[in-house]
């Protein structure tokens, strides 16, 4: 399993003048190998702004921050994830295990890093560049990007009226019902643990469940949110007694991956400013989904 710290150094005085990795290395118990690594993944923070520079000279006295998450293994970015591209959309076929955007202790090899470089956009473009909407880690499917803002903002806008999205999930033990409407609100914020619950007072939400296919105590649940709250669909499902497959945080069966999946996105055409009535795409999920 991934080992993550987070820490929180005062850069002596005396260290002034030097260069960064050089400082933390004496200060820490990290190797200056180590901090380079962390430095060039984004994952030092130097008076609460990222720095990527490890021959940065300090100048003694900065609160710097490391966030390192070792052991983690990410599923690289290839070409033909990319499902359509207009303008400043992108459309992207994510993967399990891939971040759609910056993470604390990291920036390099996100989705929106990668993006930027495959699609050699100016230093302007990517620093708009961003994810529409988000997926978890874990989630593999259907994401859109864009690095134009004012398409953006009019895209969100319209969002709960022009945009639906369906995803599909094993969960396990498989339900005893056929169909659900699920409305118990979530809370608003996360726990100690990063896990969402239901509650009274939290926020309203809406996901409608239909089982697919049942094979022993799995099943396959095809899943229509009407709201977007984190983590909705997993904390939804484990409230009701059979949380998603490979979602260790909210108490699923062990599994090589999440099985959530973002399968369908569609999108009136006047939101995106689109001769098209609407846009459809659908992609099913690849290789290692596996139940």
């Amino acid at each position: 399993m991934a080992a993550f710290e987070d820490m929180k150094l005062v850069l002596p005085l005396e260290t002034g003048g030097q260069r960064l990795d050089s400082a933390l290395a004496s200060i820490s118990t990290l190797s200056r190998r180590r901090l380079q690594r962390a430095i060039d993944e984004g994952g030092v923070y130097v008076n609460k702004k990222r720095c990527r520079k490890a021959g940065r000279i300090i100048q003694g006295g900065e609160k710097v921050r490391i966030v390192l998450l070792d052991g983690e293994v990410l599923t690289p970015f290839v070409e033909e994830q990319i499902v359509w591209r207009e303008k400043s959309w992108t459309l992207v076929h994510k993967k399990a295990n891939q971040y759609s955007q910056e993470a604390l202790h990291r920036s390099k090899g996100t989705l929106v890093y990668e993006l930027s470089m495959f699609l050699k956009l100016k230093p302007v473009e990517t620093k708009l560049l961003r994810p529409v909407h988000r997926l978890d880690k874990g989630t593999s499917g259907l994401i859109l990007f864009s690095h134009d803002p004012k398409a953006l903002q009019h895209l969100q806008h319209h969002w709960h009226q022009a945009v639906d999205k369906e995803y599909v999930a094993v969960v396990s033990p498989a339900p005893a019902w056929e169909t659900m409407v699920i409305e118990e609100p979530i809370s608003a914020r996360a726990d100690r643990a990063g896990r969402y619950h239901v509650e009274s007072g939290g926020k309203a939400c809406k996901t409608e469940a239909f089982v697919l296919e049942v094979r022993d105590n799995k099943a396959l649940i095809r899943l229509v949110p009407h709201t977007g709250r984190t983590h909705q669909l997993r904390v939804h499902l484990a409230h009701l007694g059979c949380p998603i497959v490979g979602d260790s945080r909210y108490g699923g069966e062990k599994h090589h991956r999440l099985m959530l999946h973002a399968q369908t996105l569609k999108i009136k055409g006047y939101a995106m400013r689109s001769k098209e009535p609407q846009l459809v795409w659908s992609v099913e999920p690849e290789g290692d989904w596996t139940w």
